[in-house]
């Protein structure tokens, strides 16, 4: 060893910065992503999002109906501070006379009051699976549950899985009908 003291770099990460065309690439990409709030008052901003993807991200809703762990319930724009787990069933997002409906695995619920004079609150869920209802195979799932429920529980891990997934696709089910 020469005795200098050199930090190696990771092989993937540039050491210079972004490029100008990158920077204004991504500029670009975060305002339209939050253009459609822009403007708006008084409103819900709602974000549905999952680990595979962004649903809608601050799109202003008349309200959100979801599946608490103790009932439920529905949120609109003014609605109390909260923080709520979520179980699998059905999330309704309203907006005037449409309603679209979207199946939650389980996840979370943040509502949040405004941080700017707009009056938009903001209700963010956060979930492991989300999809819309309409995508849902019935079928395919009460194959899944025969599948599940005639399979071996000799141990306490097969009981554990068949009874959880049996719930979970029961969820899925009552959301496809």
């Amino acid at each position: 060893s020469s005795g200098s003291s050199r930090v190696r770099q990771h092989p993937l990460r540039s050491t210079a910065g972004p490029s100008v065309a990158t920077a204004m690439a991504l500029r670009t990409a975060r305002l339209l992503r939050f253009a459609e709030a822009a403007g708006v008052q008084n409103r819900l901003l709602l974000t549905l999002c999952s680990p595979a993807e962004a649903v809608m991200v601050n799109k202003p809703v008349d309200s959100v109906t979801v599946p608490g762990t103790e009932g439920t319930f529905t949120v609109t724009n003014n609605h109390s501070l909260i923080v709520s787990q979520l179980k699998a069933g059905v999330i309704t997002v309203r907006d005037g006379q449409d309603a679209k409906d979207y199946f939650i695995s389980d996840g979370f619920l943040f509502f949040n009051h405004p941080t700017d004079g707009s009056g938009n609150c903001t209700a963010k869920v956060s979930a492991v699976e989300l999809v819309p209802t309409s995508a849902l195979d019935k079928d395919r799932a009460s194959q899944v549950l025969s599948e599940l429920m005639s399979a071996p529980k000799d141990t306490e891990w097969d009981r554990a899985k068949a009874q959880l997934g049996a719930a979970l696709v029961a969820q899925v089910i009552k959301a496809a009908e």
